[in-house]
Order: C-alpha cells, then sequence, then structure tokens
C-alpha cells in the first residue's frame, strides 16, 4: 500500500532554482573565499573567549562555532538549568544588536558570509560584553 508523504516545498522548482542560484553566488561572487579568509580570525577570536573562565570550551567549523558556558572550567560543570544562562548570553548579545543561538549550555554563532573584519571585530567585542555581564550575574 503506498503512503504518500512530503513537505509543501519537497522538490518544487521554484525551490530548487533558488537553491542553486544561492550555492552559484556563493561560489562565483567571492562569499566562499570570505569565509575562507575569515576563518583564521573567527577560529582566533573564539579561543580568545575560550579563556574566560566561564567557558569550557570552544568548538566549530569555518564561520560557525559554540562557545560552552561552566560554572567550572577545570572541571566543565555546567551551570544549573534553571539559571538559563545561554538564554540570559543570547538576550545580551540581542540587546546589543547581536543575534546567536542559545542551545543547552552553549552559544553558537554563525556570521554572513559577507561579514568584513571589522564586524567581525564588533561581533566578539559584543559578545564578550554578554558574557562578562551574564556571568558576573551567575557566577
Amino acid at each position: 500500500e503506498e503512503f504518500p508523504h512530503g513537505f509543501t516545498a519537497s522538490g518544487h522548482p521554484v525551490g530548487c532554482a533558488i537553491a542553486l542560484k544561492a550555492i552559484d553566488v556563493v561560489m562565483n561572487e567571492g562569499l566562499a573565499e570570505n569565509v575562507r579568509a575569515l576563518t583564521p580570525r573567527f577560529e582566533a577570536g573564539m579561543a580568545w573567549l575560550a579563556e574566560n573562565p566561564n567557558i569550557g570550551e570552544w568548538r566549530g567549523k569555518g564561520l560557525m562555532g559554540a562557545l560552552e558556558a561552566v560554572q567550572d572550567k577545570a572541571t566543565k560543570r555546567p551551570f544549573p538549568g534553571a539559571l538559563s544562562v545561554s538564554e540570559r548570553i543570547a538576550n545580551a548579545c540581542t540587546d546589543q544588536g547581536l543575534i546567536c543561538r542559545p542551545l543547552g549550555q552553549s552559544i553558537v554563532l554563525c556570521p554572513p558570509f559577507i561579514m568584513t573584519e571589522a564586524q567581525m571585530d564588533e561581533m566578539f567585542g559584543k559578545l564578550e560584553t554578554a558574557l562578562g555581564k551574564v556571568f558576573a550575574e551567575v557566577a
């Protein structure tokens, strides 16, 4: 017996055409090169933020990374869930115009491929401010 399933836009010709054009833009308009050029700066910024005593580690690939918030760096003991630390950090970032994603005990960053070095430095400055504010409240 057949079981039809799928989503409204699954395999939709217009959606597929848009996806192909997006890939074309990334590959042929310098976005992939910009990501390759910015990745070392992004990794250095994440490593710098990971020196904070309440960041257990950072992980990532390319321009996507996450910082893990911990109560104790040595043991990587997490903050109690009731404190909602990652959500508080994300909200403090939003207050400064920076969008990031809280995910469990981590803050996830995925900046745009068109970002400049100056914008990346600004992003890390805003995140440092948010981390300092929240960790001062909960630590």
